[in-house]
């Protein structure tokens, strides 16, 4: 009885029958449905190493109903993780919905979070963000609501502030130019900010309109030829929609180098000569001007006739009566003197000035100075 009692204690020592082990040794591990005869089968890998697989204590009761058994290589721990479920559609956006494991598709992306901004970073050469609508259309590629937007900055104080250059295509126009040009689409229905108009043309030329008028656009016509291009203001040849708004006084003509800018009106529906540079105003007007100690300037540059009535003497040094700068060299301008006061003309503007008596000067502009031709 003690040899069994010692046999007993001694096997019970050994590897094999150690508590809570089990050594078993088998080439692969077959599992089979009784029904059908179908099997799957466990089958080792030759490994140069062991490892063990330590499984969870208990079956997860709550969660996601679909689990499944993470193996943390750290750790060598088994562990229940809800399987992410993806329910997307070819070329479709991924986003995480609210139960925390299904990945749904959507056709747009829904960023709505006030805690999180959405970041796109980069350290390569090319494009962070490129946007492309293919094919090209008229409809709005990418829009901006509720907010101000920054370029250069991260803290924008407008609607759109931009830290640094700011640069407007270019389009060098060598097309075929008429006498009279209506209705002009420079290319693109004008989808350019600055045109360079540089046709080699035998004559002076006319623009009754241009297309492609929006709310706010700007558009910028330089003159690189040798002629001259009128802008014809109000011309019934173009659309309504298209023509130009110049001035009260008539057409706009730009000089060769010269420049002019014009702002589309939906108020107006008319492009708005807003800015000129070595342009002129052709059709000059006529009026009546009064001299007053603080108003002794006379508006010239829009004028071709003037009465001045000038009743304030000359001062003991100076002169009463002073001509502002012509707009066109070889613009013509007559004067007729009225009031209460003789009138003495002068300023840096001003040569071959006498004295007038409540008579009519007649004035020629030579770009810098009114030079008087008779009295």
């Amino acid at each position: 009885m003690k040899r069994i009692f010692v046999f007993v204690a001694v096997l019970l020592t050994t590897p094999a029958f150690m508590l809570g082990q089990s050594v078993e040794t088998f080439g692969s591990i077959r599992l089979e449905e009784s029904t059908s005869g179908n099997t799957a089968t466990l089958n080792p890998s030759a490994l140069s190493t062991s490892y063990s697989l330590v499984f969870p204590s208990t079956w997860p009761s709550a969660g996601p109903t679909q689990q499944a058994l993470i193996f943390n290589r750290n750790t060598q721990l088994l562990t229940f993780s809800p399987i992410p479920i993806l329910d997307l559609a070819p070329q479709q956006i991924g986003y995480l919905d609210a139960d925390g494991t299904t990945l749904r598709g959507s056709s747009q992306m829904l960023w709505d979070t006030l805690e999180t901004k959405l970041t796109i970073a980069s350290s390569g050469t090319g494009p962070v963000l490129s946007v492309t609508r293919s094919p090209a259309s008229s409809s709005p590629l990418v829009t901006f609501e509720g907010g101000n937007v920054g370029v250069g900055t991260s803290t924008p104080q407008a609607t759109l502030d931009i830290n640094g250059d700011f640069g407007v295509r270019e389009l060098s126009f060598t097309g075929a130019l008429g006498v009279n040009n209506h209705n002009v689409d420079f290319g693109n229905t004008n989808k350019i900010g600055f045109v360079r108009i540089a046709t080699n043309l035998a004559s002076d030329i006319n623009l009754t309109g241009l297309v492609g008028g929006r709310s706010g656009k700007m558009i910028q016509l330089y003159n690189a030829t040798s002629r001259n291009i009128v802008i014809v203001n109000e011309s019934a040849n173009s659309t309504d929609t298209c023509r130009f708004k110049t001035s009260s006084v008539g057409n706009l003509s730009i000089r060769p180098r010269g420049t002019s800018t014009f702002t589309y009106s939906t108020a107006e529906q008319r492009w708005v000569m807003t800015s000129n540079v070595n342009s002129s105003t052709i059709g000059l007007t006529s009026g009546r001007h009064t001299i007053t100690a603080g108003n002794k300037i006379v508006p010239t540059n829009l004028s071709a006739y003037m009465y001045v009535e000038c009743n304030f003497p000359i001062p003991r040094r100076g002169y009463n009566v002073g001509l502002e700068n012509g707009r066109v060299v070889g613009q013509i301008f007559a004067v007729e003197y009225g009031g209460t006061e003789e009138v003495l003309i002068g300023g840096n503007n001003i040569e071959q000035c006498v004295w007038h008596d409540k008579k009519a000067d007649f004035w020629v502009w030579n770009g810098t100075k009114w030079i008087c031709y008779g009295h």
